[in-house]
């Protein structure tokens, strides 16, 4: 097993962060490297709600991965989801937390096995993907934040 932790303070209360994290249907536009989603479950976000997301492999390769929510616990900011495709097999936690000053800190670990997960271990494109994730996220929220 293979994997990554980082961490990001996030200008948005715990609550407006949790409000895009858990919106599972906008994966596509923050979470490297989510091409398109496609949502199989009818209903809001629980355990066991299922999706295909489509992923670019580093190859430039477009996979269909089924996701499938393992943890929901809005209580507790926190929801981790499944993932699986040909090569790859993983899981993707994310917590938000209170930090100072009223804002959030998003905890993400993304672990997984199989030849692309050993792959992107070894060239080091897990730790810079686990990054880009909360750098994109932290951005969407915080301009979501200044709309409001």
């Amino acid at each position: 097993m293979h994997s990554a932790t980082d961490t990001i303070e996030i200008e948005a209360t715990p609550e407006q962060t949790w409000r895009v994290l858990s919106n599972l249907r906008r994966l596509p536009e923050w979470y490297v490297p989510a091409q398109h989603i496609k949502i199989l479950t009818d209903g809001p976000v629980r355990e066991e709600w299922q999706f295909v997301l489509a992923v670019k492999t580093l190859s430039g390769l477009v996979l269909d991965a089924l996701g499938t929510v393992k943890e929901f616990n809005p209580q507790a900011h926190a929801i981790t989801w499944r993932g699986q495709a040909m090569g790859i097999a993983g899981d993707s936690r994310w917590q938000v937390v209170p930090a100072g000053n009223g804002g959030a800190r998003i905890n993400h670990t993304f672990q997984g096995q199989g030849w692309l997960m050993f792959l992107s271990q070894k060239l080091g494109r897990n730790r810079l993907t686990v990054r880009k994730r909360l750098e994109n996220l932290k951005r969407l929220v915080e301009q979501e934040k200044s709309v409001q």
